[in-house]
């Protein structure tokens, strides 16, 4: 029988959710613990960055809609199915500690964990949280959080790690912004896996808005859904304007670093990586999101001076050329934004979450 402990990863399925858990599978596989992933077929997809010695358990998942009670029976049997599988893994590896990062995937995970008396910790990702950790808050030993302060219900037990990145982001690490005179401009637009179409259509009104010196000067990274992708490289081409238009990037720490602006919805994710970089950064939330978190993110970061926040509603391309031009073409305002986000950065996020996980793993933190 394998002596190591056993630490337990459920997590959604959306890059928000797998790449925070992703880092933190890195870390304890090197301080020999056995790391077991719960996650769904959408999160599979992301799993393959994550150490290859662990084990990855997919399961059923659903999101439960009240706007269409005719799906709620499907999704009520696969919560069940859910929860008899994670029931069975729990038997099979007995976790010593369980670490959820959200999404309907973790929903089982948590509820067997408080069950079986598992110690457990949530980590929340946006600066309010989530439907499953807002559920499960009260009864975890702690929360750990990206944003400070976290909207949380009352009598949350919160405490502020920040939000782990990816490997090949911190390997990559922080470099000196430098916003040059002449030459190549790196635009980079992000996305992400919801609200991708509004920057699809805006973006190629903004560059045409733009002054033809500076639109000459750009190069476009452009992530958008794969159906959108043959339009806007068109488009681009009809604009003369030198552009890489895919739906996913292998490579993005690569693209952030090398970027002079990076225009992207206001998810935790891709915020804390820019900010670890240290990049100009154009944020505009989903209005969509859950509980409005995505304005929530964005606007604590403008608070801070770390990014400019434009909301979508009455966004237009002029608008949006408005402000990348502004960015684009001050030193100060670029140069501001980089070092401030580098300031705001929490790179010690991994090593904080770990601490935490630690500190609950030999009942240091009283259980709820």
């Amino acid at each position: 029988m394998d002596p190591r402990p056993v630490l337990l990863i459920a997590a959604g399925g959306t890059g928000g959710h797998m790449f925070p858990a992703q880092a933190l599978a890195w870390e304890f596989q090197e301080l020999g613990w056995n790391v077991v992933l719960v996650t769904d077929k959408r999160g599979e997809k992301f799993s393959k960055t994550f150490p290859p010695k662990i084990i990855k358990f997919i399961q059923s998942s659903a999101t439960l809609s009240f706007k269409n009670p005719l799906r709620m029976p499907k999704a009520l049997c696969l919560i069940l199915v859910s929860i008899l599988q994670a029931s069975w893994v729990f038997i099979k590896i007995k976790p010593k500690v369980v670490v959820g990062f959200g999404g309907y995937p973790s929903f089982a995970s948590m509820l067997v964990a408080k069950v079986f008396r598992i110690k457990s910790i949530i980590h929340e990702q946006n600066a309010v949280l989530g439907r499953v950790n807002k559920f499960f808050s009260k009864s975890v030993t702690a929360v750990a959080c990206s944003f400070w302060p976290t909207q949380a219900p009352s009598g949350t037990t919160m405490y502020f790690t920040g939000n782990p990145i990816r490997n090949t982001v911190v390997d990559k690490g922080p470099s000196n912004f430098n916003l040059p005179l002449t030459g190549p401009l790196n635009l980079v637009v992000i996305g992400g896996s919801q609200g991708a179409n509004l920057f699809s259509r805006l973006l190629p009104e903004a560059v045409e808005t733009l002054p033809v010196k500076l639109r000459n000067r750009l190069r476009i990274t452009h992530q958008a859904r794969l159906p959108d992708c043959k339009e806007l490289r068109q488009s681009y081409k009809k604009l003369g304007v030198k552009a890489t238009v895919k739906d996913f990037f292998q490579n993005v720490e690569r693209i952030f670093s090398s970027a002079h602006l990076i225009v992207a919805r206001a998810g935790a994710s891709t915020i804390a990586e820019v900010l670890f970089l240290g990049r100009p950064l154009l944020l505009v939330p989903i209005p969509f999101s859950l509980g409005d978190h995505q304005k929530i993110n964005a606007q604590r970061i403008s608070d801070m001076g770390a990014a400019i926040c434009l909301e979508q509603k009455g966004l237009t391309g002029k608008k949006l050329a408005r402000e990348i031009r502004y960015i684009l073409t001050s030193q100060r305002l670029a140069h501001d934004l980089a070092n401030t986000a580098a300031k705001k950065a929490t790179p010690q996020a991994i090593k904080n979450l770990k601490d935490l996980i630690i500190t609950v793993s030999e009942g240091g933190l009283s259980e709820k």
